[in-house]
């Protein structure tokens, strides 16, 4: 088996000049190891087992375990849709999940996809899922649009996504009485939150949004970009930018208080519960572009850990994204960051070698996406498993 060598992370780092990494000579222990499994592996007692099993078997302490995918339960819930995944009506894929994780010694958390509510060219057909009930929580573009395109695990062109708009109070109303149900109902250890952004720059457009804005700003936000890119006759161009400006920092703190209102709930109902978040993993583009500031939460302790999904395939850009963290993020913070590597798009030596520079940076967690890349050939995981252990 081909190991990958101290000199050759060190090389890595004087080639990207990440200086203040080169110092840095004995690898962390890895305090955080989580393994994200995806829906489709929770749908019976038998996939949860397996699941379960393999996590522990490869040394992995913590699961993310997926209960919402598309704006549905595969628990119990009293106030969300039934997952179509789950046949057995009288089944509680999470309630088992927690009850043989814990038997493992696993620290099990419920992984909710927070915004993200449909991703089929055809609408749902349950009449009670809330695209259907709630037309009008779904966010908009600048150009009126509902739905974009791009998704981890599916092809471009074959994935339309709609999420829910973040400002909308019906939706900030629904999420929290969401995670409110977790926390009453089951004996979870973490809530991890994914999709917790806007889809990409040209979405917040939902009319609540612009109302509420406008309120506060005396302009509607979609009238200071149209498809001309020309703002209000009357504005000056400085006065638009300033405007441009602050309706990111409106949508920026939408998400935010989404994320504050979790974490409140959590102090309230369940103390010792770990927050944590899965992030772009450019802290500027995150911000900038998605709204989304986990920089932010985790200097004012809205989440415990932040972690960035660093899939790239090339160790160099893998590098290059902790360095791109390095530069925005205090190194006091980084014992909040557990780096997300992925495995569904290289073979498990290219995980494991990023595994180890991780732990080289002295980064005391990482998280591996996912379960399902490989769960038909365990055995290609057992060089990150090897990885973790040390």
């Amino acid at each position: 088996m081909v190991r990958c060598k101290k000199a050759t992370v060190l090389v890595a780092f004087l080639i990207l000049g990440l200086n203040f990494l080169v110092a840095q000579t004995a690898a962390s222990k890895l305090d955080f190891r989580a393994l994200w499994i995806v829906r489709y592996s929770v749908i019976s007692k038998g996939e949860i087992d397996s699941a379960l099993q393999f996590a522990k078997q490869h040394n992995f302490g913590h699961v993310f375990v997926q209960v919402r995918g598309r704006a549905d339960a595969l628990y119990n819930s009293q106030i969300v849709v039934r997952s179509p995944l789950i046949s057995d009506s009288k089944f509680d894929p999470l309630e088992y999940a927690i009850q043989k994780g814990h038997e493992l010694g696993l620290t099990v958390h419920a992984w909710i996809n927070v915004f993200l509510a449909w991703s089929a060219d055809q609408p749902p057909e349950d009449r009670e899922h809330l695209l259907v009930a709630f037309p009008e929580w779904t966010d908009r573009s600048l150009l009126g649009t509902t739905t974009t395109t791009g998704d981890l695990m599916r092809r471009e062109d074959s994935n339309v996504q709609t999420y829910l708009s973040p400002s909308h109070p019906g939706v900030r109303n629904h999420l929290r009485k969401i995670v409110d149900e977790l926390l009453s109902l089951y004996d979870l250890d973490g809530i991890h939150l994914d999709y917790i952004r806007y889809s990409d720059s040209d979405f917040g457009y939902n009319m609540s949004a612009r109302i509420g804005f406008e309120e506060l700003h005396e302009v509607d936000p979609l009238r200071l970009v149209n498809q001309n890119g020309n703002g209000y006759g009357n504005l000056s161009e400085k006065k638009r930018k300033t405007l441009l400006s602050t309706w990111g920092d409106y949508r920026r703190d939408a998400v935010t208080d989404i994320v504050r209102s979790f974490n409140e709930l959590i102090l309230k109902k369940r103390p010792d519960a770990i927050l944590t978040a899965a992030v772009k993993p450019n802290p500027g583009d995150a911000r900038n572009r998605y709204y989304q500031a986990w920089d932010q939460w985790l200097e004012e302790g809205l989440i415990d850990y932040a972690v960035p999904m660093n899939y790239a395939i090339e160790l160099k850009d893998f590098a290059q994204e902790i360095e791109n963290i390095h530069k925005v993020v205090p190194q006091k913070y980084w014992p909040g960051i557990v780096m997300g590597v992925a495995a569904y798009n290289q073979d498990a030596e290219a995980t494991r070698d990023k595994i180890k520079f991780s732990r080289v940076t002295g980064l005391r967690g990482v998280a591996v996406f996912s379960y399902d890349a490989h769960k038909a050939e365990p055995l290609l995981f057992d060089p990150i498993g090897e990885e973790l252990a040390k």
